[in-house]
């Protein structure tokens, strides 16, 4: 008995630790890619149980959820979830590499800049490029950030194929300052090294 039980319990741990692994690479134990992006405004997340999410939405006080996922079996049901928690449901589907189309990610900035649609959740499948594009429109146009800084959250969030920094840069229309050409300016009248014409003085 002692040498079943010497096999069987080692057994047992291993098929108990294989499929832990394999729950949580489908972001089912641990909220998958969470993150807050900024507090009482935006956070981001992979897909999320149901479970996950209502404890989401009474954690954060979440008021919309913004789906980038194609519609399907998964998405009906969060959005019945969200009609029964009392949560604004939003679908933007776009592509699993996140280039999707600037209106999309304008409808998110609209959203986000209503103070009674807000904190809102916006995920994915995986909480990565769509998530990421979104997240990475939002710091261009309202928190200034600079295309290395989008890279580098793009990067902690396992994003590494490097083309959506400069994707989404393009379509900003609120660019850092600090990337701003600076003025340039020709006066001759200051500027003693070029000749002046008589009529450079009159009035």
């Amino acid at each position: 008995m002692r040498k079943v039980l010497a096999v069987l319990i080692p057994l047992v741990a291993l098929l108990v630790a294989a499929w832990l692994i394999a729950r949580d690479r489908h972001g089912r134990l641990l909220w998958d890619h969470w993150d807050e992006v900024k507090r009482g405004i935006l956070y981001r997340s992979g897909q999320l149980t149901p479970d996950q999410l209502a404890a989401a939405v009474k954690l954060h006080q979440l008021r919309t959820v913004i789906n980038l996922q194609w519609p399907g079996e998964e998405m009906s049901a969060e959005r019945a979830l969200c009609r029964r928690l009392g949560v604004d449901f939003v679908n933007l589907p776009m592509p699993g590499d996140g280039l999707g189309e600037q209106s999309q990610f304008r409808r998110i900035l609209t959203i986000l800049d209503d103070p009674e649609r807000r904190p809102a959740l916006v995920h994915c499948a995986r909480g990565t490029c769509r998530t990421g594009a979104a997240v990475a429109f939002y710091r261009f146009e309202r928190d200034g950030w600079t295309p290395e800084d989008v890279a580098g959250e793009l990067r902690r969030q396992t994003y590494h194929y490097g083309l959506l920094p400069g994707y989404i840069y393009a379509m900003v229309k609120t660019r850092p300052a600090s990337l701003l050409q600076a003025e340039a300016v020709f006066d001759r009248n200051r500027d003693p090294g070029v000749p002046r014409r008589e009529a450079d003085d009159e009035p």
